[in-house]
């Protein structure tokens, strides 16, 4: 994982904690499972990329 996608996960992190009130941890495990379902997506240059469904 480069710095820069380390960087854009942990803004979206901090996104959801602030905005939808998540714990650090519970952030992450939504964060997992939207990559799984592959509705987000982190590339190595930073870029977030987001399904429309």
């Amino acid at each position: 994982m480069s710095s820069k996608e380390k960087q854009i996960r942990e803004a979206i992190i901090k996104l959801l904690m602030c905005e939808v009130n998540l714990s650090r941890e519970e952030s992450r495990a939504s964060l997992k499972e939207l990559e799984e379902y592959g509705l987000v997506k982190f590339n190595s240059n930073g870029e977030f990329l987001l399904r429309e469904v």
